[in-house]
């Protein structure tokens, strides 16, 4: 009987312990309010007990569902930072994942031990999951009439066919959205695919991973990298959330209110203007201000100081701070 009491102590210290060492230091976690987002992993900002990478996470609450928009590139600083930040990943209600760059995707191993069945919105890319219709029949398709059926694929079946994948992500609730799509009232997701990348080759003077791409630039094969950003209906119009605008932040804007029929009054997030010189760049936050008529703009991760700084110039009050830990309000 001594045995069972003392074993069953242990196994309710050793809970216990578990219990404390998840349980935020300041014994409550942070409420995420309606109309606010906060960037929860990036290369920059203010917060000095936060770790900054190369990478992109943010949160926000819309409508009573907490929702999580990329998860960065290191599941181990992801933990810290979200620890840090007091960030309650139980209740995190959909996470959307905008493309299948590592920098955007890996802290989804770390959410799935805490929540493993929460709701994950994937872009439709057969590299992370998606079922891929697949054409077996190879040239001459009559000569597996030559062949024994133990030689043929499907003992002669059908060479056209959908692979249904496992993967990485297996057995978890995963979503792949091929075309823009309302997930609930006023959330809407933005389908869109890159015309200058598939994985870190393809854009104009500049490649991102060194000695990876060294082919000619006419030789380089855009993979069409499919992407989702989100939409958020308000009283103001359109907050856009963005991770990486590999398809071109105009584009995005473009689609956003072709999909939703509705100004937007907030771009946040990662509008990759790194590869861009300064004409470049001034050209298309003009075009961001004064054709798409966005109103405010909080750019994080891939904008690039070159365009943070002419960004700044041109929106003035309307620029709103996006670092690491910062939380804005819409």
């Amino acid at each position: 009987m001594k045995k069972m009491k003392f074993a069953l102590l242990g196994a309710m210290v050793f809970l216990g312990l578990i219990f404390i060492g998840t349980r935020p230091s300041n014994g409550h976690f942070r409420e995420i309010k309606e109309g606010t987002i906060t960037n929860l992993y990036d290369a920059f900002g203010n917060n000095p007990t936060l770790t900054k990478d190369f990478g992109f996470s943010c949160i926000t609450n819309y409508r009573g569902k907490t929702i999580l928009f990329d998860s960065g590139g290191n599941a181990d600083i992801f933990k810290d930072n979200i620890s840090k930040l007091n960030i309650d990943l139980s209740q995190i209600d959909i996470v959307v994942v905008s493309h299948g760059h590592f920098d955007h995707l890996n802290g989804l191993d770390y959410l799935l031990k805490i929540n493993p069945t929460v709701k994950i919105y994937f872009p439709f890319d057969i590299f992370w999951g998606a079922d891929v219709a697949f054409d077996a029949t190879g040239q001459e398709p009559l000569i597996k009439d030559s062949l024994p059926t133990s030689m043929q694929y499907f003992d002669g079946g059908d060479t056209k066919f959908t692979i249904g994948q496992t993967g990485r992500f297996w057995n978890s609730n995963i979503e792949y959205i091929k075309s823009s799509k309302e997930i609930l009232p006023g959330l809407t997701l933005i389908a869109t695919n890159s015309s200058y990348m598939g994985y870190f080759s393809c854009y104009p003077g500049k490649g991102f991973v060194e000695g990876g791409f060294d082919q000619e630039k006419e030789a380089c094969k855009n993979t069409n990298l499919p992407e989702l950003s989100l939409a958020l209906k308000t009283a103001d119009g359109q907050v856009l959330i963005v991770g990486c605008s590999h398809t071109g932040i105009e584009n995005i804007l473009q689609k956003t209110q072709e999909v939703t029929q509705d100004k937007i009054s907030l771009a946040y997030g990662g509008l990759h203007m790194l590869p861009f010189n300064r004409e470049q760049t001034t050209k298309l936050v003009k075009v961001i201000k004064n054709e798409f008529k966005v109103e405010k703009i909080a750019p994080a991760h891939c904008t690039g100081h070159l365009a943070f700084k002419i960004l700044s110039n041109f929106y003035g009050e309307d620029y709103i701070y996006a670092g690491l830990g910062e939380t804005i309000e819409y």
